[in-house]
């Protein structure tokens, strides 16, 4: 029966004196039992947590500081918006289960826009079908996506296309540090394919699913027990994926798409109060305005949505 997978937040594995009531061979144990090689040498300098170091440098011991229900219970959607000038806004928290039918329904339904953008800063997630369904965007193939490894990068899986989904708006995609685990990998599989563009920072680069596990001593840990081999080597340890526009806070607050002024190119017509609140909100948002001015200009060049 497949195990239940938790996303995690990145943080340093603090110390823990109960880590001493384990015997090294009851836990080397339950490494393996769930799927993970570890090196018993790493146990001389660190002990228990020095083996769990070494399997995964962002190994979380307990639940404290670490948010893990909260980040399980995240939704797919989280927001979905309607805005002028022909516009949509999507917010995605994590992929988890059944969230990439999810976010491709409000795709297809909002396919005929103006343009697109999908928020994945911040999201990330464990559920792969999401990701083969998402990765169908543009493609009519069944070709492989990625492979799943043991953390010995010994192959478990190969997983393909699911479905093709067709839209007609061009899609921006905002990723950011912290866009990691499957929504990552979305955004490397969506790297370089036509009608869609990464805009904002650098990705969290660290491709690995986490399992939940519950020692001896009723502690639980949380490990990566599997990573992901996607292709390109656009994502290595330690190097996330680079968006095709990168957008960094010190870039120039002015913007003539967005200027309170009377300017006739001015992103958002001023009609409701609702208007202005939008409108400010994009002005101060780099990443989010970047990607608003590139769908305006692509509505005005290739006549995208209502005109």
């Amino acid at each position: 029966m497949r195990r239940p997978h938790f996303l995690l937040v990145s943080l340093v594995l603090a110390a823990s004196p109960c880590l001493a009531n384990i015997s090294l061979d009851d836990f080397l144990s339950i490494l393996e039992t769930n799927g993970i090689v570890a090196d018993r040498s790493q146990a001389v300098r660190g002990g228990l947590e020095g083996i769990l170091k070494s399997v995964d440098p962002e190994v979380v011991l307990g639940t404290e500081g670490v948010a893990v229900a909260e980040q399980a219970g995240r939704r797919a959607v989280e927001a979905v918006e309607l805005w002028p000038e022909d516009l949509a806004y999507i917010k995605s928290g994590a992929l988890m289960a059944g969230g990439g039918a999810e976010i491709a329904a409000h795709l297809r339904a909002l396919g005929d826009k103006a343009g697109l953008i999908l928020d994945l800063r911040g999201a990330g997630g464990d559920d792969l079908p999401s990701v083969s369904i998402l990765a169908g965007l543009g493609r009519e193939d069944a070709a492989p996506l990625f492979v799943v490894t043991d953390n010995q990068d010994k192959p478990l899986s190969t997983n393909s296309v699911e479905t093709a989904i067709s839209i007609n708006a061009p899609l921006m995609v905002l990723v950011d540090r912290d866009t990691r685990d499957a929504a990552e990998a979305l955004a490397v599989l969506w790297k370089g394919r036509q009608g869609i563009m990464l805009v904002g920072t650098e990705t969290h680069g660290n491709l690995r699913l986490r399992e939940s596990l519950t020692l001896p001593d009723g502690q639980r840990v949380t490990v990566a027990t599997r990573k992901l081999a996607l292709p390109g080597g656009l994502v290595s340890k330690g190097s996330g994926l680079q968006p095709d526009i990168v957008v960094k806070s010190e870039t120039s607050p002015f913007n003539a798409l967005f200027s309170s002024t009377n300017h006739p190119a001015r992103a958002l017509s001023v009609k409701s109060e609702g208007d202005l609140e939008l409108m400010a909100r994009v002005e101060g948002d780099f990443a989010l305005r970047r990607a608003t001015d590139i769908l305006l200009g692509l509505r005005l060049l290739g006549g995208y949505g209502k005109r």
